[in-house]
């Protein structure tokens, strides 16, 4: 339990959350591994790391939390048998389900497949994470209390394996873009019409599988070079690995094949944007995607 919380409720509340502190938590979230799906659920455990702003320390043998997104529940995580030091607390093992549908309803269905396609096309998103009556076992009133009290907090980023053989969260580069990129290199090959990519998976442990993709990719974010429609499941492994080879439908009279021709044997950057059925064990989704700036080969 919270050490130091023998007083009221209000009373709890004014000091765990003085200063507004919930708001420097600063997590960062790692070693994420699915532990089971369903048709609308994952079921996941991750490794999280934060930062206690407050003055107190606590022993909570458990805390269950709603995590929301645009005032809709999309979720819930739990956290058993933990001690919350003052400062950096490091390796505290969280669970967490996924589910936007069982939580929201259609609405909630619709504001979770809008948070994943943004989240995975490297927008800034953000969650909300709001205490309830049984956030803490025995104590509705002080989870009540505490429910007044929701932060909101830019969406915590998974780290995709480095391609480079650099440190992604190094912090020696403090401009550098920290959202994440799913697709990192493409080759496209001129005389058979297609194109592969390099995919990274931020899952450690599991297999995603991708059932299809409609998708076009753009020279200068408007000039289309070519539409893939491709409805044959392939796996995206743990890590970086490489797509079939897709087949492209070229627009051989637009601007974009006129600069894929110019930069052939070479590279040529270019935007990507469609939609893409995601599966993971017995979860599916149908999720947007944009990409900019993807650096293509160009070969024949």
């Amino acid at each position: 339990m919270f050490h130091q919380l023998d007083r009221s409720p209000a009373d709890q509340v004014a000091a765990i959350s003085r200063d507004g502190g919930f708001n420097d938590l600063k997590p960062k979230v790692g070693d994420l591994s699915i532990l089971s799906t369903d048709k609308t659920t994952i079921n996941l455990q991750a490794i999280v790391n934060f930062t206690n702003p407050t003055e107190y320390s606590a022993i909570v043998p458990y805390f269950n939390l709603h995590i929301l997104c645009n005032g809709s529940i999309v979720g819930d995580a739990t956290v058993r048998n933990i001690s919350v030091g003052r400062g950096n607390n490091t390796n505290i093992p969280v669970q967490a389900t996924w589910d936007p549908t069982n939580f929201g309803g259609k609405k909630g269905a619709a504001i979770g497949r809008e948070l994943l396609s943004q989240y995975i096309s490297g927008f800034n998103t953000s969650l909300t994470f709001q205490l309830h009556e049984r956030s803490i076992p025995h104590q509705p009133l002080l989870g009540k209390a505490l429910s007044k009290f929701a932060i909101t907090i830019p969406t915590p980023r998974l780290n995709t394996p480095p391609t480079d053989g650099s440190d992604p969260d190094d912090g020696s580069d403090p401009d550098k873009d920290k959202a994440p990129h799913f697709i990192t290199a493409a080759t496209f090959h001129v005389f058979s019409s297609t194109a592969q990519f390099t995919l990274v998976s931020p899952l450690l442990k599991s297999t995603i599988f991708i059932d299809s993709i409609n998708a076009t990719a753009y020279y200068n974010h408007t000039d289309p070079v070519g539409n893939i429609l491709y409805d044959l499941p392939f796996m995206v492994p743990p890590g970086a690995s490489e797509s079939p080879k897709l087949p492209v439908e070229i627009d051989y009279d637009g601007v974009g094949y006129a600069q894929v021709r110019k930069a052939l044997g070479g590279k040529l950057k270019l935007d990507a944007k469609g939609t893409v059925e995601v599966r993971l064990g017995l979860w599916t989704e149908r999720v947007w995607y944009v990409g900019s700036g993807i650096g293509a080969s160009i070969t024949w």
